[in-house]
């Protein structure tokens, strides 16, 4: 607790939160070319949308990311896609979680990421609440596929909160925990763990098409290990509709992101050598 108080990184991110919510709130929209608000399915603001996809809306998406650690820089490529079955419930998948390159001696080229998404997913998510208050569950689970198991996945239920706090402005707050059940290849031995993320967002829309936005939390990447691997996140992201008949067609957002900003159980709890840098391409199709 001390730590919290004294490290001025601490602060920063919650400075910048109260400047991206001042900024949100005061951003006048751009003018809705279409006044007929039915003729939208999905609306064009990020800060409006639902926290499910709508009815019969199809959503594919690829993310391309490096990832720059201590020991080097990892390329990785996503391939995802969703579909709403209602308006309630959607389902989700990865399906091609590649790394495209890494140091020397970690993997290289393979299907499964050494450190992020370590093989494909499917998952479900259902929206229980609705309005300007929206609360969903999800639950994903994942097949290993690196070389270093022999075989293994994970289990991640979620809750998730989504408050539109304003027209232009809304706050995210996802917590997880993820259970993985694993074997390492050649030993045998367990690769078991127990890990805790509770991500918080903050978006407003600058103008109808254009967002920006923050992200914090909390994460523990081994909650046996609570005190060494706990971290607090720090990023910020950029987003560009480009509209559609029906409502978006496509999202581009770029991102930069530090997993692990700040890691209060260390000595010298600022880590600014691992970051993340990005852009993801979603698609809408409207079936």
């Amino acid at each position: 607790m001390r730590l919290l108080h004294s490290s001025p990184a601490i602060a920063l991110p919650f400075a910048l939160i109260a400047a991206l919510g001042l900024t949100a709130s005061s951003a006048a929209a751009d003018p809705d070319p279409n006044p007929d608000p039915g003729a939208l399915r999905l609306p064009i603001s990020e800060a409006q949308r639902p926290i499910t996809l709508p009815r019969f809306v199809a959503s594919p998406a690829v993310g391309f990311q490096f990832d720059h650690r201590a020991e080097g820089t990892y390329g990785e490529l996503d391939v995802t896609g969703a579909f709403g079955i209602t308006d309630d419930l959607m389902v989700h998948a990865l399906v091609a979680p590649l790394q495209l390159s890494s140091p020397p001696g970690d993997g290289g080229f393979q299907y499964g990421e050494t450190n992020r998404n370590q093989g494909p997913s499917i998952g479900a998510k259902y929206r229980f609440v609705r309005g300007e208050a929206e609360l969903a569950a999800d639950l994903t689970g994942h097949v290993f596929t690196l070389p270093g198991y022999s075989s293994g996945g994970s289990v991640i239920p979620a809750v998730l909160f989504r408050l539109h706090a304003s027209p232009s402005f809304r706050i995210d707050l996802d917590p997880a925990v993820t259970f993985q059940l694993a074997t390492q290849s050649g030993t045998g031995a367990s690769a078991n763990a127990v890990r805790l993320d509770v991500p918080l967002a903050l978006l407003g829309n600058v103008t109808e098409a254009l967002d920006l936005g923050l992200n914090t939390g909390l994460t523990i990447y081994d909650v046996s290990e609570t005190r060494s691997s706990t971290g607090i996140p720090l990023g910020f992201f950029l987003g560009y509709v480009l509209r559609g008949a029906h409502g978006p067609a496509a999202d581009i957002d770029p991102f930069f992101n530090f997993p692990y900003f700040v890691m209060p159980g260390r000595v010298s709890p600022t880590n600014t050598e691992q970051y993340q840098v990005g852009v993801t391409v979603t698609g809408y199709l409207y079936l």
